[in-house]
C-alpha cells in the first residue's frame, strides 16, 4: 500500500469536476461552455474539501463581501487544471467552485478553490 492509498483512505467527500468546452452545434455555431455546463473530466471522485480561511471579510469601498477559499485533496493522479469547475459534497452540502493551480505532491494533489458567484 503507498502513501497516496494510506491518505487516500481518509477523503470522505466527493466532487464532480468540469473543464471549459468549446461545442459546434448542428447549426454550425460554436458554443463556450464552462461552470457547470463544461465537460466533465471527473465524476464522483473521492476527495477532501477543506476551508481554512472560513470566509474572509474584504472591504473595498463602502461595501464589504466575503470571499471563501478552500483546498481539495485529491489523489495524485487526479489532474484538475486551473479554471475548472469543482462541485464537491462535504457532509451533505454542495459547494461549487474554480480551481487554481494545484500543488502535486507524490502522496496527493492540493488545489486551490475559490467559491464564486454565477459560475454555473
Amino acid at each position: 500500500m503507498t502513501e497516496a492509498d494510506i491518505l487516500a483512505m481518509t477523503y470522505d467527500d466527493s466532487c464532480t469536476v468540469y473543464r471549459p468546452d468549446k461545442v459546434t452545434l448542428p447549426s454550425g455555431e460554436s458554443v463556450f461552455r464552462k461552470g457547470l455546463e463544461g465537460r466533465v473530466v471527473y465524476e464522483d471522485i473521492p476527495c477532501a474539501l477543506s476551508s481554512p480561511s472560513g470566509g474572509r471579510l474584504s472591504r473595498t469601498q463602502t461595501t464589504a463581501k466575503v470571499d471563501t477559499d478552500f483546498q481539495l485533496f485529491v489523489r495524485p493522479e487526479v489532474d484538475i487544471q486551473p479554471g475548472d469547475t469543482v462541485a464537491a459534497t462535504r457532509l451533505g452540502k454542495l459547494t461549487v467552485a474554480v480551481a487554481g493551480l494545484a500543488d502535486r505532491q507524490p502522496s496527493h494533489n492540493n488545489i486551490p478553490l475559490k467559491a464564486e458567484k454565477g459560475i454555473a
